[in-house]
């Protein structure tokens, strides 16, 4: 679970911005605030401002934290791969309408409890990029019983030796051996499957950004169905009572497999159609799914995401949540 996210010297962000999920003592909201490791934390957050006021960029920040924490192992190195990686690595993109920002360095910073462990141990991680380098890293951990006195993991700095408590000799031998400058000690790590490393990333892995102001993602999802939907009638059914809870319009679904010729070669598709309730009588009428509104397209398109957050914990940002949905539907869902 996500306690808290700063980061600093990022697109619009100068100066340091902290995403904190501590709840006050305003009781007023008190379902939606859950005790883990000795503190109040909210499940649920809303960033709200004027256009252009940079509250993309805070998804974009999470973003491209999790992408360099999940994809940095292979970064850099003279290897066979290195056209692969070169094109897999992503620059860092500091503040630019200040001629000092852009050449200093940008920080990323999370702390959470990871809930897998049930322990209510939190653990803080950070980086920090300057143009195509990591010149600082650090992994800390505290125990629920601690206080607030953090153990050093790991900690990492440019011409500095590396300080490293906690991991096998013979791990710490092997990332020396094979870190590279633009390469996270925690993606490699978890790449040869150093557990407390791993745990980092894998919490990273379970979390996911949404941005319904990309044109492209949103195309993309339109057309990604629930995992199963075709041929589970009970994930179908789970879907119904997810848009019942807002909207009882919809009834149920209907599947038809379509086979189509293409270039010589079979290809499988589906026709998926929306079942209502007739007005006048208890017969039902069925509306390609495509021809729903784009209301109702958004909310099927956001489904597997809450899904998989609500099941199995996660954390989930979505970006433009309140796009062609009535503001009582945001409600809802919050």
């Amino acid at each position: 679970m996500l306690i808290q996210f700063n980061f600093k010297n990022f697109k619009s962000f100068r100066d340091e911005v902290s995403l904190d999920l501590s709840a006050t003592k305003i009781t007023e909201h008190e379902d939606h605030v859950v005790e883990m490791a000795n503190d109040k934390l909210l499940k649920v957050a809303a960033i709200y401002g004027a256009n252009a006021s940079g509250k993309s960029n805070i998804y974009d920040a999470f973003k491209f934290m999790s992408y360099y924490v999940e994809e940095s192992f292979k970064f850099g190195g003279e290897s066979d791969s290195r056209q692969k990686a070169d094109s897999d690595y992503i620059r860092v993109s500091p503040f630019l309408f200040d001629s000092k920002s852009r050449s200093e360095e940008s920080t990323f910073e999370v702390f959470f409890v990871d809930n897998s462990e049930n322990t209510g141990k939190i653990y803080q991680y950070g980086f920090a990029l300057q143009n195509d380098e990591v010149v600082e890293e650090w992994f800390y951990s505290k125990a629920k019983t601690a206080r607030n006195r953090y153990k050093t993991i790991f900690y990492r700095k440019k011409g500095e030796e590396l300080e490293v408590n906690g991991l096998p000799k013979s791990s710490i031998e092997n990332i020396k051996v094979a870190l590279e400058k633009e390469t996270l000690i925690v993606s490699l790590g978890a790449k040869l499957k150093i557990s407390k490393l791993k745990k980092v990333r894998d919490w990273f892995l379970n979390n996911e950004v949404v941005d319904f102001g990309n044109p492209a993602e949103n195309f993309f999802r339109s057309q990604v169905l629930p995992k199963g939907f075709t041929t589970s009638r009970e994930i179908q059914s789970n879907v119904v009572n997810y848009f019942a809870s807002f909207d009882n319009a919809i009834c149920d679904f209907k599947v038809e497999e379509v086979q189509r010729e293409i270039e010589k070669e079979s290809d499988l598709s589906y026709k998926i159609d929306a079942l209502h309730k007739m007005a006048d009588c208890d017969e039902f009428e069925s509306i390609p799914l495509k021809s729903e509104s784009s209301g109702t397209l958004k909310m099927f398109a956001l489904y597997p995401s809450l899904k998989e957050v609500l099941d199995n914990g996660g954390t989930l940002f979505v970006d433009e949540l309140n796009a062609r949905l009535h503001p009582l539907l945001v409600r809802n869902i919050i």
